[in-house]
């Protein structure tokens, strides 16, 4: 099977966008990166509505060349991304789907104990802060009813884990 030609269209975009990435290589602070970035942006916005496609080819190659000529020479990249330190690394201990529709239940008890972390953060941020109501938690509003019966010490994974003792659902 034989692949696709890029177009016109895609080999600009791609153009930019790894001219972003070694402007980032090459501009450590945030704000002298965007000033940059800005720049060749105005620099490829001139040039958007070119009909003559001889032109715009000769333009796209020059870019290229230019782009070739002023590169980074030790691009950052992301760990995750390939070439990276980390690509590939944790691929051993991601599960795949077809265990996890053998495995229902049990990933499904997975997914309520983060929402019940989630919402003990979310206690511990309004007991220390002195809000009465929690924000929405996948639709449902929570409120306090026990302020004083449950505090964070050394006890909160006694006295806090319990949900009847701490919060109820807000009506």
């Amino acid at each position: 099977m034989a692949a696709a030609y890029l177009t016109h269209h895609q080999k600009v975009l791609r153009l930019y966008k790894k001219s972003l990435r070694h402007i980032e290589s090459w501009c450590i602070f945030r704000d002298k990166y965007r000033f940059y970035a800005c720049l060749l942006r105005a620099r490829f916005d001139e040039n958007k509505h070119e009909k003559d496609m001889m032109k715009a080819t000769m333009m796209l190659k020059a870019g290229e060349e230019e782009f070739w000529a002023n590169q980074h020479p030790q691009p950052y990249l992301f760990p995750d991304s390939p070439g990276g330190t980390s690509y590939e690394r944790y691929e051993c201990y991601k599960v795949s789907d077809k265990v996890k529709c053998t495995y229902q239940y049990f990933y499904h008890l997975e997914e309520k104990e983060k929402k019940k972390k989630l919402l003990w953060s979310f206690l511990f941020i309004v007991q220390n802060f002195g809000r009465k109501t929690l924000p929405y938690i996948n639709g449902t509003r929570f409120s306090l009813v026990h302020l004083g019966c449950c505090t964070f010490t050394s006890h909160y994974f006694k006295e806090a884990m319990n949900p009847k003792c701490f919060c109820t659902r807000a009506e």
